[in-house]
């Protein structure tokens, strides 16, 4: 089975929508995304029995600069696209019952972007991988300019897009440089993963790299985009920018950065460890402080991708296994919380927790549903989130004690601002809200949200075995020192 398949499904939707009628165009986003899934789910099932069963494409794209349109995958980049594509399925679901205007451009900005995340997993080219990393901005930006809302929208768009514009330039830089480091321009990553590269040009390529990366996921302190964006976009799209875009710079490091630069990493990962670890302690004591309800789940995704952008930099089997479960887990945990946001702000209009309480005697489907996503979140033990942070948590005490400490600290936190924050809106003081309880598409997509963390809680070992050669294979420099 073809690789393409996952860039042109959404791509091609994505076309026909802006040429179907209005009527039409979120059932075709659907059903797009849907087949998008069963796509990647029969791939994973091909990929299973046998590892060459996902063909690649390789042709000539601009041949004076040694770039080819090259895309493949293994079973990491498998992951993160069924990661991508189950998310964009829930940001469709999340979208119905919305009032959504010019809903032609919306859904087909949300295919494109998807497509164009699609991209930057299976790119094995360099200045491709980069292409897809940036078209991955614009429908992003279209998207919160024109369906987002609050009065600090304008300036909270233009300074996302300037912050990961100016991290992306950071890398144009360093890859052109790469491709351009051999007795020939070649951007394949075959090639510069092969590089011999003296220490100190390592260490400007790692910077370069790791402050597009900590922009984009992001980490203390190049995370001031963050919370305005993630509060002003619409549920949909703060959907797709927590749980996937995030993705895309913690997949990154791991598949450019730690084979192509292993000495700086090894010399200097240290600082940025340090960096996300006490951004998560940062993040969590922020969330605190939030009485609005979406504003906290920005912190608290913060301080989630900092702990694996962590575990990442320990460059260890633990460490990169525990990244890659903890990826799968915060992309489905901050779906759901998002979602739930989106419905409590149904209920009152607003997201200010104080405004809620007593919801559980009216909503009690909902309160059950709502407490498994926070579980996860928070990582109790049979939950998709515990058993990933616990890997990554013994590779930083491991590797670094005060890391450690700085990281667990933020994720005991955790669980007091998201049971604290449970407490007041579902078991406070009745705030005379009388509510009927979740019905339809609501309820079906939360029970699909709380049977993946459970399912993945208890069953997580599929994960490591679908990346385990690929992190073998990434962290080969390292064992042959």
């Amino acid at each position: 089975m073809n690789i393409l398949f996952v860039l042109l499904i959404p791509f091609l939707s994505a076309l026909i929508i802006l040429l179907a009628s209005y009527k039409l165009s979120q059932s075709l986003a659907i059903l797009s995304s849907a087949v998008s899934v069963v796509v990647i789910g029969i791939m994973l099932a091909l990929f299973g029995q046998d590892t060459t069963a996902i063909s690649s494409i390789d042709l000539p794209w601009i041949a004076s600069m040694g770039v080819h349109f090259h895309i493949g995958a293994d079973g990491m980049s498998l992951l993160m696209i069924l990661i991508c594509n189950v998310v964009a399925l829930i940001s469709m679901y999340v979208s119905l019952g919305d009032q959504i205007h010019n809903p032609k451009q919306y859904f087909a900005l949300i295919l494109f972007m998807q497509t164009f995340m699609n991209g930057v997993f299976v790119a094995q080219d360099l200045f491709l991988y980069y292409i897809f990393w940036e078209l991955a901005l614009i429908p992003a930006y279209f998207l919160l300019l024109i369906w987002g809302k609050g009065e600090k929208l304008r300036p909270a768009t233009i300074k996302f897009f300037l912050f990961t514009l100016l991290g992306s330039l950071l890398m144009l830089i360093a890859i052109v440089w790469l491709g351009n480091a051999g007795t020939t321009s070649d951007y394949s990553l075959s090639a510069i993963t092969g590089l011999e590269i003296d220490a100190e040009t390592q260490l400007m390529i790692f910077g370069a790299f790791m402050i597009a990366y900590g922009i984009k996921t992001p980490i203390f302190p190049f995370h001031s985009w963050q919370a305005d964006t993630y509060t002003f976009a619409p549920a949909p799209v703060t959907i797709l920018l927590s749980a996937v875009m995030s993705k895309m710079a913690l997949y990154s490091i791991i598949r450019f950065v730690l084979p192509v630069v292993p000495d700086a990493v090894a010399e200097y990962g240290i600082y940025f460890m340090y960096a996300a670890a006490f951004g998560v302690l940062y993040a969590s004591i922020i969330a605190l402080t939030q009485n609005d309800f979406k504003r906290m789940l920005a912190y608290v995704s913060m301080a989630h991708v900092g702990l694996i952008f962590a575990g990442i930099l320990t460059y260890s089997q633990a460490g990169l296994s525990g990244s890659m479960v903890q990826m799968v887990a915060h992309a489905i945990n901050s779906a759901g919380l998002f979602f739930i946001a989106n419905l409590l702000f149904k209920i009152k209009n607003t997201h200010d927790i104080q405004a809620f309480g007593g919801l559980r005697q009216y909503m009690p489907v909902f309160a059950g549903l709502y407490m498994v996503t926070m579980f996860g979140s928070i990582g109790v033990p049979m939950t998709n989130g515990f058993i990933g942070e616990f890997m990554i948590l013994t590779s930083l005490y491991q590797y670094d004690v005060i890391v450690a400490l700085l990281a667990g600290s933020g994720v005991i936190l955790g669980a007091v601002y998201m049971l604290r924050s449970y407490k007041t809106i579902m078991l406070g003081p009745d705030q005379n809200t009388v509510q009927t309880d979740i019905i339809g598409t609501d309820k079906y997509l939360l029970y699909s949200i709380a049977f993946v963390i459970l399912f993945t809680g208890i069953f997580p070992a599929w994960i490591g075995q679908l990346c385990e050669t690929s992190i073998q294979n990434i962290l080969q420099p390292y064992l042959q020192k």
